[in-house]
């Protein structure tokens, strides 16, 4: 039948409203709604393309060579962000990084929240330009980035905002939240930008393709002890596999964790078989998915167990970017 309410086009694309008005939870039932939901579940109707990735900052966790340089260059200490390495990422350069691996396995649409984001990677308005010169300042904020993805990428943002207006500059579609009822002010959001000017510069010149990057297969070994093949999921949040335990918290469209087993019996599977230290992140996993794709997810285990829920790409991509001892090569 014919169904009507919200759309969301393609494109650049701001929640706004106030506080406790139903912005986050609006772009929760968007981020989940790349799951079917069953009937009289009450999102059935909540429908996002699949390649929708919600990306958001994560103190803490290690980056394995991951290309950052869209983001962040020009570090005092040399660091090359091209083959960005650490063991205790900043929010800034997590919330880059995830940026940069979603993309780098197919994402077409980012999920942000201000709430869980890193505030200098979202914004760097005019006055906090006009006191910190930009070779003093190594990072390019997302506001200076997500128009050219949208356009020459096909890469769409849906982004939770409350603090700056500056991003009614770069928006196609403004939705504000009134007591948990959406509605479009796209017009007074580009009128207010029209008559409210900034003096804020562009910064980081042009977007260039991000380096890739090869799994080294030496990194990824799920054995313990005499187990060949150790694995064992406390939650959607946390998993051991092999010696190293996943903390997988920051990754909201896990759902379950009979998809956490089976995106580790996955990456144990894919180890020496496609994770053979030839292929590239994104050829490794989607050969595994077209593996799973082609004969189920019992392909993925010796002894099926029943208990596996499928997953997508970038659960799969995520959980491997969260292995603290992964290595990578350039490609």
């Amino acid at each position: 039948g014919s169904i009507t309410g919200l759309g969301i086009p393609a494109g650049v694309t701001l929640i706004l409203g106030g506080g406790y008005h139903g912005k986050s939870t609006l772009l929760r039932a968007l981020e989940r709604g790349v799951y079917d939901h069953i009937t009289g579940d009450g999102r059935e109707f909540v429908v996002t393309i699949p390649q929708a990735v919600k990306v958001r900052a994560e103190d803490g966790r290690a980056v394995a060579g991951t290309d950052v340089s869209n983001f962040i260059a020009a570090l005092p200490d040399g660091t090359d962000t091209r083959r960005f390495i650490t063991r205790n990422a900043s929010g800034s350069t997590s919330q880059a990084a995830a940026i940069v691996e979603a993309l780098e396995v197919g994402a077409r649409c980012l999920l942000l929240d201000e709430d869980t984001s890193a505030t200098n990677l979202l914004i760097r308005d005019a006055r906090m330009q006009a006191l910190i010169e930009d070779r003093d300042e190594p990072i390019t904020p997302l506001i200076d980035r997500i128009r050219t993805l949208a356009r020459d990428h096909g890469v769409s943002t849906i982004l939770v905002a409350g603090g700056s207006g500056d991003y009614f500059d770069v928006a196609d579609t403004v939705i504000a939240m009134r007591d948990y009822e959406p509605a479009d002010v796209t017009a007074q959001a580009r009128a207010i930008a029209a008559t409210h000017t900034t003096a804020r510069r562009t910064e980081g010149g042009s977007w260039r393709p991000p380096a890739r990057r090869i799994p080294l297969p030496r990194s990824l070994d799920p054995g313990r002890g005499r187990r060949a093949v150790s694995i064992k999921v406390w939650s959607e949040d946390r998993a051991l596999y092999g010696t190293e335990e996943v903390d997988l918290r920051a990754i909201d469209q896990i759902v379950e964790p009979a998809q956490v087993r089976a995106i580790a019996a996955a990456l144990a599977w894919g180890r020496g078989r496609v994770l053979d230290g030839r292929a590239d992140i994104a050829r490794a996993i989607h050969a595994i998915m077209a593996a799973i794709d082609a004969h189920g997810l019992d392909v993925v285990q010796a002894d099926p167990t029943g208990d596996l829920a499928s997953f997508r790409p970038f659960e799969l991509a995520a959980f491997l970017n969260r292995i603290r001892g992964l290595e990578t090569a350039p490609s």
